[in-house]
């Protein structure tokens, strides 16, 4: 079943124009411009451009450089969003910590938490690739116990942050810099399992210990093995990709379960102008 899911305005956050292959957002009160390949068309409100207080220009490398006419940007900020303060933060990769797209499934894993939660223990959920932590944040907030692993300590600071600032329970939340693949394997030799699986692979990573992580060649062990790492009555697993060239369907096909509920489609951001494309996702269910 496919479907496309999009994310409006938020009190934090607002997609305020896209086109010329670039965007132009604001997080709380600092508006950037940053690339944005799939928008192809024209710019809606060319006039609005000048108001952006940073402008992040993309080299050939993958990183890039901000040019910031707020000097306030040199510094993190917070932004609500979904309810929740983000830490916000200009990289070097154009990144800024907060990934609007995801709060389409938010709501999701909320409501699927919650439900099991109500009539069994709290159920845990693994959060691979997990970033800034607020798919991590969502679901410790609606009672499961959460695992979040990514291989960067300096992201994970980030996410610790990120749960500091919403008061989260920290019985509730374990940050491990950790490989993903290694991580699994050693899951499963322990027995260990999980209600629920995150994943928002890169394209291309390196784990700690200088691993060479691509998509095209290690997404698909890593999903055998997440299927594994399943409970015996598991409530999810849900990816979301930004790679180019997956699809919907890809996704899909690369998954190795045969039976359960599929929902794909394209996460799209609003503007007051047009639907921006932001990745795919695949949702399943038992």
């Amino acid at each position: 079943m496919g479907m496309n899911l999009f994310v409006s305005e938020d009190t934090g956050y607002a997609l305020l124009d896209c086109g010329d292959e670039r965007k132009l957002e604001r997080f709380g009160p600092w508006i950037l411009d940053r690339p944005s390949p799939q928008a192809i068309w024209p710019k809606r409100t060319p006039q609005r451009w000048s108001e952006a207080h940073a402008f992040f220009e993309r080299q050939e490398s993958g990183n890039g450089e901000w040019r910031v006419h707020q000097p306030k940007c040199h510094t993190p900020w917070r932004a609500q969003f979904f309810g929740l303060q983000f830490e916000i933060r200009l990289t070097g990769f154009g990144n800024v910590g907060l990934f609007p797209e995801h709060r389409a499934h938010w709501d999701w894993l909320r409501d699927n938490i919650r439900t099991r939660a109500q009539t069994a223990d709290a159920p845990h959920i693994l959060n691979l690739f997990a970033y800034t932590g607020g798919a991590s944040l969502v679901c410790a907030l609606a009672g499961a116990r959460v695992t979040h692993v990514d291989a960067a300590k300096a992201v994970n600071a980030w996410a610790i942050a990120n749960a500091k600032h919403n008061h989260s329970p920290a019985e509730r939340l374990r940050f491990l810099a950790e490989d993903a693949p290694k991580f699994i394997n050693r899951e499963i030799r322990r027995g260990r399992r999980y209600d629920g699986i995150i994943l928002d692979p890169p394209s291309f990573g390196r784990g700690t210990a200088g691993e060479v992580w691509k998509i095209e060649r290690d997404f698909y062990p890593l999903l055998c093995l997440c299927q594994e790492l399943l409970s015996e009555h598991p409530l999810f697993l849900l990816i979301t990709a930004h790679s180019p060239g997956i699809t919907p369907m890809s996704l899909q096909s690369l998954m190795p379960m045969t039976d359960g509920t599929w929902q794909r489609g394209e996460m799209l951001l609003q503007s007051p102008h047009a639907a921006l494309p932001a990745g795919v996702y695949l949702r399943w269910t038992p």
